[in-house]
């Protein structure tokens, strides 16, 4: 079984809603003198906990106009911000739904 690849689009998709995703979370979760990059360790950092995942669940939601199904809910997707953008920007949108209300 190979692998599909995003295409240029969900690359783009993908790579703009890091930039926006890094800027959220170092103004909400950061700590001084701390800069959280693509690759920064959100629940091994202490970062995110199991309230702060909700806010970030939520972030997610809003800028891509989606909704994660709960099985998409797992540490694994949202260990790094890189992953949370591969998995719920650039990669495969069968996992999601999209959000009826995001446009409201």
């Amino acid at each position: 079984m190979s692998a599909t690849l995003p295409s240029a689009a969900q690359r783009e998709v993908g790579a703009a809603f890091l930039g926006d995703l890094l800027a959220w979370l170092n103004r909400r979760f950061a700590r001084d003198g701390m800069t959280i990059d693509a690759d920064t360790p959100l629940f091994a950092a202490r970062l995110i906990d199991s309230l702060r995942i909700l806010e970030l669940i939520a972030f997610t939601e809003r800028a891509l106009g989606v909704r994660i199904p709960d099985s998409a809910i797992r540490m694994d997707n949202f260990a790094t911000p890189r992953r949370i953008a591969e998995v719920f920007a650039a990669g495969s949108r069968d996992d999601q739904e999209e959000d009826p209300d995001a446009d409201a």
